[in-house]
């Protein structure tokens, strides 16, 4: 299955915090998801304070007003797959 990415940019406020919002388009990963962070302007150490959930992740910062590149990368989750365990496609399995 090929992974899906999804990738930005983001200045912290004047607590070091940040809320990255994905794309409407985006639908959900399965985990376990891939954060890399990059601290831009000024330096500083970015970590993920909060986990992807509903679309959204938040970014914390040692310092307030930093520049961060960020990108998450996961699987994409699909409701139902057709197969051999789902002839029909309709959720069931033999």
């Amino acid at each position: 299955m090929d992974s899906i990415a999804y990738h930005g940019e983001v200045w912290t406020d004047a607590r070091g915090l940040a809320t990255v919002r994905l794309p409407d388009e985006a639908g959900p990963m399965e985990p376990p998801l891939e954060y890399e962070l990059r601290d831009l302007d000024p330096p500083s150490s970015a970590r993920i304070t909060a986990e992807l959930e509903a679309g959204r992740f938040t970014i914390a910062t040692d310092q307030p007003h930093v520049k961060v590149a960020w990108r998450v990368t996961g699987q994409p989750r699909h409701r139902h797959r057709r197969g051999r365990d789902d002839p029909n496609g309709k959720g069931e399995t033999r």
